[in-house]
């Protein structure tokens, strides 16, 4: 039987291949789009934690404020997101997802969704169950 470290390594390496080839599928439409995947990363930010302002922004992508500026002024030049003001604080600038923005989102996240469902189409119900049960169970635990 495997050590829990050997099952560690193993289920990282798999989490990380499984994850690299859903970033590929997601990729292919990115590049029809001209949309790098820093920007996806930045349109799924805002899209999941609302408007953000450059530092947020920046360190949910894990980049230099400066750089969340720089992405932000692509963005804003392809119209997929858009400077607004907080209404709370005037000084404080937050970045919104236009439409366009959303669309993207949209479409990559469908690709991932239809590949999934092709891979997952030979599961029967409850290996399906079994692996969502599992990949829940280890989000909750990660997330303590």
């Amino acid at each position: 039987m495997a050590s829990t470290e050997e099952l560690t390594k193993q289920l990282e390496e798999s989490l990380r291949r499984a994850n690299t080839i859903l970033f590929k599928r997601g990729r292919s439409i990115l590049v029809s789009m001209e949309i790098s995947s820093l920007q996806f990363n930045a349109l799924l930010c805002i899209r999941e934690f609302g408007p953000l302002t450059m530092g947020e922004l920046g360190k949910h992508l894990f980049v230099a404020c400066s750089t969340a500026t720089d992405l932000a002024d692509r963005m804003e030049r392809a119209r997929l997101v858009e400077r607004v003001r907080d209404n709370n604080d005037r000084r404080m600038v937050r970045l919104r997802l236009l439409d366009k923005g959303n669309e993207i989102v949209d479409a990559v996240i469908t690709e991932r969704q239809n590949f999934l469902g092709e891979v997952l189409k030979n599961y029967t119900e409850d290996e399906y169950q079994q692996l969502l049960q599992s990949l829940d169970l280890l989000e909750q635990r990660m997330n303590l």
